[in-house]
């Protein structure tokens, strides 16, 4: 399976990579997301099949060793979502599940999370892929909430040649532009 700690994510992404980048992802923007998919944006009308908390072992395995050693425990958080599915071409009515796993007590990211595992799978189910929950590019591109931050933290350092250059070209466009301060006679004619 992929790792996406240790290599970038690409497009388009097994379910196991999707996985992975839905669990680190922020929760406010699952939580968004999943709520659109049931508002109206996306076919979901799911029930919550499973959703459970406990303590899992963490386990490394050194090269040296060439087997696992236990060095801790985490608690997570699990979620099955079941959805009601009408079929497609290539399959008959069913229920599909969603799945959500975040670290700590963490239901609502959980089951979040789920809800957009299973709108993410519209494509393996047959499904038109028509809302924002669905778009596999822009849900897994933007849940990334360090990368989020940064890049509307870096707003605040100084963009001395951004703005130059921009207040450059407006004074371009106004210098070659006919004067608008004079209403047009013939317009109004």
């Amino acid at each position: 399976p992929a790792d996406l700690p240790r290599q970038p994510l690409t497009l388009p992404a097994d379910r196991d990579l999707r996985l992975q980048n839905l669990a680190r992802g922020d929760e406010g923007f699952l939580l968004a997301l999943a709520y659109s998919a049931q508002r109206g944006y996306g076919n979901t009308h799911p029930f919550a099949g499973e959703i459970r908390m406990g303590t899992v072992a963490v386990e490394f395995a050194p090269e040296e060793l060439g087997f696992a050693i236990e060095i801790g425990e985490i608690t997570v958080t699990e979620c099955q979502m079941i959805n009601q599915f009408k079929g497609s071409r290539e399959m008959p009515p069913q229920f599909t599940r969603g799945y959500g796993l975040a670290f700590g007590q963490a239901e609502r990211k959980a089951m979040a999370m789920a809800l957009v595992d299973r709108s993410l799978r519209a494509g393996e189910l047959g499904e038109e892929a028509a809302n924002p929950a669905q778009d596999e590019e822009f849900v897994l591109m933007h849940s990334d909430n360090v990368e989020a931050s940064g890049f509307v933290q870096h707003l605040k350092l100084p963009h001395y040649v951004d703005f130059q250059s921009e207040l450059e070209l407006i004074r371009r466009l106004r210098a070659a532009a006919p004067d608008r301060t004079t209403p047009d006679r013939e317009a109004a004619e």
